[in-house]
C-alpha cells in the first residue's frame, strides 16, 4: 500500500478509535489489564449479550478494538436477532493509550522475520501476550465457553492474524483477516512455514478493490493467501473481493459476510 494511504488509514483509525470510545464506553464492560510482559498497556473492551450472561458463547476476539467494536457489535446483533448465527461475545482489543494506537499497532501486528524488533516487529510477543495473558485475563472473567473462538484483524491486524494462523494453529478455530497487509517486509509473510493442526479451522478472508480495476494488488495478495490456506489440510477457505469499497469502507460488508461464512449454522 502506497505510504500517503497507509498515514491516511492510520489518521481514520486513531479518529474512529477516539469516537468509538466515547460511543461504546457506556454500553461496554471496559477491562484495564496489567502491564503485560511486552511492555505495554491493554486494555479489552467487552460486549456480552444477554443470551450469554449464564454462559455457553464462544468469544470473537477484535484487533483494533476502539475503532471496529461497533461495527461488530452492530453487525452481530442484527445476525443474532434475525437467527443467522448464535451470539458471541466480543472481546476488543485495544491499547490504553488511544492516541498512540498507530504506533503500538504497527509494531505489533508486524513479524519481524529473523530480524531484531524495532519500531516494527513485535507480533511475537504480541502473540505470547494474547495467548498467555489476554485470552486467559478474558476468560477467567466473563462467561466464556473457551472450546473455540475466533479472531477478526484488518490491515496490519489481518497480517497478524495470518501469523498467528500459521504460528499458533490450535489457537484460534475461526479467523476473519480483512484487506491484511501482506505487502509488508517484502511479502515474507508467504515465506513462513504455516503449521498444520488436528484442529479443524475455518478462515474468511476478504480485500477491497477499486470499481474500475479488475483486482487491486491487496486483492490479489489476498487471494495468492486463499490459495496457500487451501492447500492445507483441515482448513475451511472462503473469499471475498469488496469491490469499490476504500481500505477502510470495506470493513463493515466484509465483516457481515465473514461473520455469516464464519458462524451462520453451514460455518460452525
Amino acid at each position: 500500500m502506497p505510504r500517503i494511504a497507509l498515514i491516511a488509514a492510520a489518521l481514520v483509525l486513531l479518529v474512529a478509535g477516539v469516537v468509538a470510545y466515547r460511543l461504546i464506553a457506556p454500553r461496554s464492560n471496559i477491562l484495564t489489564m496489567p502491564a503485560a510482559s511486552n511492555g505495554i498497556d491493554y486494555v479489552l473492551i467487552v460486549q456480552v449479550p444477554p443470551a450469554c450472561r449464564d454462559g455457553g458463547c464462544e468469544a470473537l476476539y477484535v484487533l483494533d478494538g476502539f475503532a471496529w467494536l461497533p461495527t461488530f457489535t452492530r453487525l452481530t446483533d442484527e445476525l443474532s436477532a434475525q437467527q443467522r448465527m448464535a451470539p458471541v461475545i466480543l472481546v476488543g482489543i485495544a491499547y490504553r493509550d488511544a492516541f498512540d494506537t498507530g504506533d503500538l499497532r504497527k509494531h505489533d501486528f508486524t513479524p519481524a522475520f529473523g530480524r531484531t524488533p524495532n519500531a516494527t516487529g513485535g507480533a511475537e510477543a504480541f502473540l505470547r501476550v494474547l495467548r498467555d495473558e489476554i485470552i486467559p485475563f478474558a476468560e477467567q472473567r466473563l462467561p466464556i465457553d473457551n472450546r473455540r473462538r475466533g479472531l477478526a484483524g484488518h490491515s496490519y491486524a489481518g497480517l497478524f492474524a495470518t501469523y498467528s494462523f500459521a504460528e499458533a494453529p490450535d489457537l484460534f478455530d475461526r479467523y476473519m483477516i480483512l484487506s491484511p497487509a501482506l505487502w509488508f517486509d517484502g511479502g515474507k509473510i508467504y515465506d513462513i512455514t504455516f503449521k498444520q493442526s488436528e484442529r479443524r479451522r475455518a478462515v474468511f478472508l476478504a480485500a477491497d478493490t477499486p470499481r474500475n480495476e479488475a483486482r487491486s494488488q491487496m486483492a490479489s495478495d489476498t487471494m495468492r493467501l486463499a490459495d496457500v490456506l487451501t492447500s492445507l489440510p483441515n482448513v475451511d477457505v472462503s473469499r471475498a473481493t469488496m469491490v469499490g469499497e476504500t481500505h477502510n469502507s470495506m470493513v463493515e460488508p466484509a465483516a457481515m459476510r465473514g461473520l455469516r461464512a464464519l458462524y451462520a449454522e453451514g460455518g460452525r
